[in-house]
């Protein structure tokens, strides 16, 4: 039965009791109590093309009531009057020290129109970025909005059909071009799937709560949460006065921050805009777990070199083996080898950077720029690049292995993943093994100085904090330290470099942990040493057929009969069955591939349509303020418009002429050849 916000019996809610709060619990000065139950909130919206204003036209709620049978009550509404009517009850059926939990999954969206019905101050409204909601809260705290997309980093049909439960979303059977407003007469088939929505995701909730054994005081906020909790219980061990030594400094953090770059995406300029026969494709094997557990990392106070020298930087690097990370002045950079396809220098990450020649984001030469790089970073220039320079600013520090904690924590998610993978029954298991071995690094990673976002009726970052009070802030609860995370994706491009170097100019295309090359390339003796330091340090795992895996190898991923790329993600190729597979930033994978039809049409020009995705139009201020239809009137409050969008392939005129100057190289060569 779907119940309504007039004839929904709130006594149910009103007895339910609370849930009482864990032992050690540290809800700080929060003095109330989640009432014990699960609910879920959900809007469906009509964009109204010719004013481009977006209104809701039913909304729903599930809550679920813990227990044996884990009854679900559904109510749902037409109006804001009526949500506003059922919130009105559900508040007044809490005691003074009860707070309801809502889980809304894609709490950016819902919330664009929530601010349209309510007022929020910016101690209500938690954001992880501007428009990006992690949570908000309303009436003193004691009604509280979480969203599930951020819990999950999963849509909503992903989320319930990894879960496996009863009531997941409803795929592909919705008309989201039909025009329904808040009198239109629903169907029971669109009843069940606007309903579906929220009763799924209780269900999902209830049960991950089940298996991780949480509850809503203890259950992450967001995806990385789980393996935070379990890093920082690990961390524990680990001597603390020593950790404590090692938090960055403001200065460490700039120079860090401007080192800081992700993985190596890249396509071979001499291969780029044609097709590519016979590319086979190799992927390293848990990349960042891998330089975790067999890498060494800085692991003591960075020391700051006063008048730094080259020579002093070479002696500190080579000769004493320090980590170094330091800012240096480049000049007359060009290439060794005029045929490298994967340039290193970044054009982003360089600074004062003077009459330079580009590829796709990368320097093949320039006469001046000045960066700032890691020990390691530098190793890989001095293979790549013929260049004078000067070291102007210079830190040093021990490389030791990471805490043995970290480390073990590693070994112990990958052993999980490849023990659960394929295992009958133990599907959710191993998604979260999967996910929690995949989101150590970016703990690491995670930027220690990153402005507050504040609402207060508009998105504005908090200007009135500096730097080095959110550093200092980052530094009392830190258990991880952020130069960690900078030489793992440091290590990872090294291996990947390596990688690419056995390639040579057989290598097509690269990104973060993959080498894609035509023909053949043999990757024994490289696996070789990985193997061996995998298993020197425990990073090795069985899976269900008792084959061994080791981190950090090469593993044949995929051979593609026919490749073609236009940059960094952005490519098509076909499988051994003569099926097409795409991989374009903003494109739909799946439509993307029925659409382009033949990988002769990926090139310049070709355009996306049912593909193309979509793009939000946010609407603060509406001017239209009332919307006339078919003798009814419906008010137009703050919202969001979803509208189809198209993607055009295309080169930029650097990139073609880039492109161009490769072929014309390599068309002089074939003749004199």
């Amino acid at each position: 039965m779907i119940y309504t916000a007039e004839n929904y019996n709130y006594a149910r809610v009103k007895n339910t009791k609370f849930q009482p709060k864990p032992r050690g619990n540290q809800s700080g000065r929060d003095k109330l109590y989640y009432k014990d139950l699960i609910c879920a909130f959900d809007i469906e919206t009509t964009r109204i093309t010719e004013i481009e204003q977006s209104i809701m036209y039913v909304w729903q709620f599930a809550i679920l009531f813990p227990g044996e049978n884990n009854d679900i009550d559904i109510i749902m509404g037409r109006t804001w009057d009526e949500y506003k009517l059922f919130m009105q009850n559900m508040y007044n059926s809490l005691r003074l020290d009860e707070k309801l939990c809502i889980w809304v999954h894609n709490l950016s969206y819902e919330f664009q129109f929530l601010a349209g019905i309510y007022n929020f101050d910016r101690e209500q409204v938690f954001a992880i970025e501007r428009r990006k909601v992690l949570k908000c809260t309303q009436n003193d705290g004691r009604i509280e909005y979480r969203c599930s997309y951020i819990h999950s980093n999963m849509s909503l049909a992903e989320y319930t059909h990894k879960m496996g439960v009863d009531h997941g979303k409803i795929v592909n059977e919705f008309d989201y071009t039909k025009k329904r407003y808040p009198w239109s007469e629903l169907t029971e088939q669109e009843k069940q799937y606007c309903t579906n929505d929220v009763v799924g995701l209780v269900e999902a909730l209830e049960k991950e709560m089940q298996i991780d054994g949480d509850n809503l005081y203890t259950i992450p906020l967001t995806s990385t949460g789980y393996v935070r909790r379990d890093a920082k219980r690990a961390m524990k061990k680990y001597n603390f006065a020593e950790f404590k030594e090692m938090k960055p400094t403001l200065k460490l953090w700039e120079i860090c921050r401007a080192a800081f770059r992700g993985g190596n995406t890249h396509a071979n300029r001499f291969y780029a805009d044609r097709i590519v026969k016979n590319v086979n494709s190799y992927d390293r094997s848990s990349s960042y777990p891998d330089v975790i557990c067999n890498c060494k990392f800085p692991m003591t106070p960075f020391i700051k070199i006063e008048q730094p020298t080259n020579q002093k930087l070479i002696d500190y690097m080579i000769k004493k083996e320090k980590a170094c990370i330091f800012r240096i002045k480049m000049h007359n950079v060009k290439l060794r080898n005029q045929f490298w396809g994967f340039p290193y220098l970044s054009i982003d990450k360089s600074e004062k950077l003077y009459n330079y020649l580009g590829d796709n984001g990368r320097i093949l030469e320039c006469e001046y720029c000045e960066v700032a790089v890691t020990d390691i970073d530098f190793k890989i220039l001095l293979q790549e690049y013929e260049f004078g320079f000067e070291c102007y600013e210079l830190y040093i520090s021990d490389y030791k292995k990471l805490p043995q904690p970290i480390i073990d924590l590693n070994i112990e998610y990958y052993k999980k993943k490849n023990e659960l993978k394929g295992v009958e029954g133990q599907e959710i298991y191993y998604m979260k093994a999967k996910n929690k071995l995949n989101s150590i690094y970016g703990m690491m990673a995670q930027n220690p100085v990153k402005q507050d976002i504040v609402f207060d009726g508009e998105w504005h970052y908090d200007e009135d904090v500096t730097n080095a009070e959110l550093l200092e802030k980052y530094n009392k609860k830190a258990f991880l330290c952020y130069q960690w995370g900078v030489w793992v994706t440091a290590w990872a491009r090294y291996r990947l470099e390596e990688g690419l170097r056995i390639a040579g100019e057989k290598g097509v295309y690269c990104d973060t942990d993959s080498v894609k090359y035509v023909g053949n390339v043999d990757w024994k003796e490289y696996n070789k040493k990985r193997i061996l330091d995998s298993i020197n340090n425990n990073a090795v795992a069985t899976d269900k057929a008792h084959k061994v895996h080791y981190m950090g190898v090469y593993e044949f991923d995929g051979h593609c009969k026919e490749f073609v790329t236009m940059g960094a993600k952005k490519y098509a190729y076909t499988d051994e069955n003569n099926k097409i597979h795409l991989t374009v930033a903003g494109v739909g994978k799946k439509k993307g591939a029925e659409e382009l039809g033949s990988l002769n049409n990926f090139k310049a020009g070709f355009i996306f349509v049912a593909a193309g995705g979509t793009e939000s139009v946010y609407n603060d201020n509406p001017e239209i303020t009332t919307y006339y239809i078919d003798g009814h009137t419906t008010p137009i409050t703050r919202n969001v418009v979803i509208r189809d969008s198209t993607y055009q392939l295309g080169l930029t005129a650097e990139y073609a002429e880039i492109i161009q100057r490769g072929k014309n190289l390599c068309e002089k060569l074939s003749k004199i050849y």
